[in-house]
C-alpha cells in the first residue's frame, strides 16, 4: 500500500433551460448559412443555457460544489484546498474560489485560488493539485470545480461558437489515501502557439472593454478558423508517450475522457487507437461544448453509467484555445 491522490467523487451541474439544434439551424438559415453538417461534425443535439439574469459561472460552481460534497458525505470544513477553474469567470478578484469557500462554510486554514488555462483548465487543475497534494502533508482533500458560460459570450453571427457552446459545471473531490496502485499516475503537456491570436476572449482585450467605439461583437469570443484536426491528432502522440512511460497499453484504458469540442475528431482519435467507441464517452450531444468542464462531464457520465469502475485506467485530455494541451493518466 502507498499514499496517493484518488478521484473520490465527481458531479455535474447544468442549467434548466435546454436549447436544441432547431433554434440554431433556423437562426443561421436567416443569415443564409446552413450549419447542419457543422452540427453533425461537432456532435451537437442539445445544450443547456443559463438564465443570465440570475445565473453566473460562480453560482453554477457553488451548486456543483455543494452537490459533490453531498455525494461525498463531506462538508466545506473537510476541504484543505478549493480551486475554481474557468475561462469565463464572474470576477477577476477577489478569487471566485473565496466566494465558493464562503458558500460552503469552509474552515480558515485552507488554500483557495482561481485557475484559467482556457478549455484545458480543469485537466490541468486536477493534475497540478494532485501533485501539490502529494508534496504537501497538510492537504488531505481538495475541491476542484470548473464552470463555464461560453454561450453567454458567443458571437451570434458565428456558428462554431453560438450554435455549439453550452453552459455547465463539473466538480471533483480529490482525496489523499492509502491505495493499492490507484489514483494519480502521470501527465504530459504540449504547447503550440501558432494559433495564439486566433481564439481569444474578449476579442478586443480587457483593456478595450469599455471603449465605446468598439462594437459589442468584438468584445465577445473571437474564434477564427483553426486547424483543430492537428490539435486533436497531436493527442495521439501525447497519450502514446504518457502510456509508454507508465507501461500501460491503450486496451487497458477503460475511458478516454476528452474535450467535447468535436465529435468528429474524437472519432479520428478512436480510429487511430483502434479502440471501441464506447471507451470515448461523448456528452457534447447533451451538454453542448462546455470548455474546461467538458472532460469531467464525460468522466461523470462514464462513472454514473458503470463504464468506469474502481481500478480502471482513465485518460483525460483537452487543449486550451488551440495552444496548450495536457493528457493525464489516473487509475480510478
Amino acid at each position: 500500500m502507498s499514499t496517493n491522490v484518488i478521484l473520490k467523487e465527481v458531479s455535474v451541474y447544468h442549467p434548466k433551460k435546454v436549447m436544441n439544434n432547431d433554434y440554431y439551424v433556423t437562426h443561421f438559415q436567416r443569415q443564409g448559412n446552413d450549419i447542419g453538417r457543422l452540427l453533425d461534425a461537432l456532435g451537437r443535439e442539445n445544450r443547456y443555457v443559463a438564465d443570465y439574469k440570475t445565473e453566473t459561472t460562480l453560482t453554477m460552481a457553488i451548486a456543483a460544489s455543494k452537490q459533490v460534497l453531498e455525494e461525498s458525505s463531506l462538508s466545506g470544513k473537510d476541504l484543505d484546498m478549493i480551486v475554481f477553474v474557468s475561462g469565463t469567470p464572474e470576477y477577476f478578484w477577489p478569487p471566485n474560489a473565496v466566494a465558493i469557500h464562503q458558500a460552503l462554510q469552509g474552515k480558515e486554514e485552507v488554500i483557495v485560488y482561481d485557475m484559467n488555462v482556457a478549455c484545458v483548465g480543469m485537466v490541468v487543475a486536477v493534475e497540478q493539485v494532485s501533485r501539490n497534494m502529494l508534496a504537501n502533508p497538510n492537504i488531505q482533500r481538495a475541491l476542484i470545480v470548473g464552470s463555464e458560460q461560453m454561450h453567454r459570450y458567443a458571437n451570434e453571427e458565428d456558428a462554431v461558437t453560438y450554435a455549439s457552446f453550452g453552459d455547465g459545471a463539473a466538480a471533483v473531490i480529490l482525496e489523499k489515501n492509502q491505495t493499492d496502485n490507484s489514483g494519480f499516475i502521470d501527465s504530459a503537456y504540449k504547447v503550440n502557439t501558432e494559433s495564439i491570436d486566433k481564439i481569444t476572449f474578449p476579442a478586443c482585450g480587457v483593456s478595450n472593454m469599455f471603449n465605446a467605439s468598439i462594437a459589442d461583437r468584438d468584445k465577445k469570443i473571437k474564434w477564427e478558423n483553426v486547424n483543430n484536426d492537428n490539435a486533436f491528432m497531436s493527442t495521439v502522440e501525447l497519450i502514446e508517450k504518457l502510456l509508454k512511460r507508465n507501461h500501460v497499453s491503450t486496451n487497458e484504458v477503460q475511458a478516454f475522457c476528452f474535450s467535447q469540442l468535436s465529435r468528429k475528431n474524437i472519432y479520428k482519435v478512436k480510429e487511430t487507437f483502434n479502440e471501441d467507441i464506447k471507451k470515448f464517452p461523448i456528452v457534447g450531444t447533451d451538454y453542448g461544448y462546455t470548455g474546461s468542464a467538458s472532460p469531467f462531464m464525460a468522466f461523470e457520465r462514464a462513472v454514473r453509467t458503470g463504464q468506469v469502475k474502481k481500478g480502471d485506467y482513465v485518460i483525460f485530455w483537452s487543449v486550451g484555445a488551440g495552444t496548450a494541451a495536457c493528457a493525464m493518466l489516473y487509475k480510478y
